[in-house]
């Protein structure tokens, strides 16, 4: 589900309030989260979003060749994993009170392995919105091998290969 803040005047705030909203959505959506929009739509200059996340919420490794992208965390935690264009896990990066903020570089393939319930990220990257680039060998949301893919990803390490039959 994806939310558009509201805003009486020109300052945008996010309160308790919207963010209790925004995990109680995640927690009961298909895909284990929610979005609430910062932005004022897709050819703003700078996209914005804050993003609340189950654990088992799949997000499909990906790159964006045109964009770097920012995560910065408020609760909970997650590893951020880099691949190589093959699939090879490069690195592991967990996101957590101690460490809260990631800058992940243009064209770097990544995903994202959420660890605690209720995890919430601001994501900043440069707009116009452009759709993620998807890794070939990781499968779709639907793919039947998502699932094993996600539980794969959650415990691997840097030199493993995460192909699987897709």
């Amino acid at each position: 589900m994806t939310a558009k803040l509201r805003s009486q005047d020109l300052l945008q705030t996010i309160d308790n309030t919207q963010l209790n909203i925004l995990i109680e959505t995640s927690r009961s959506a298909r895909r284990k989260r929610s979005h609430l929009l910062l932005h004022a739509g897709p050819n703003d200059p700078v996209q914005r979003l804050v993003i609340a996340a189950q654990p088992g919420t799949y997000i499909r490794p990906h790159q964006h060749t045109q964009q770097w992208e920012m995560l910065i965390l408020l609760s909970g935690g997650l590893d951020i994993i880099t691949f190589s264009e093959g699939g090879e896990v490069l690195s592991r990066r967990t996101l957590n009170t101690s460490d809260r903020i990631v800058q992940i570089p243009e064209s770097e393939w990544h995903g994202c392995f959420v660890r605690e319930s209720d995890t919430v990220v601001i994501e900043v990257k440069p707009g116009p919105y452009r759709p993620n680039e998807f890794a070939d060998w990781a499968p779709d949301e639907e793919h039947p091998h998502a699932v094993e893919f996600l539980r794969m990803i959650g415990s691997a390490s840097r030199g493993q290969n995460c192909i699987i039959g897709v």
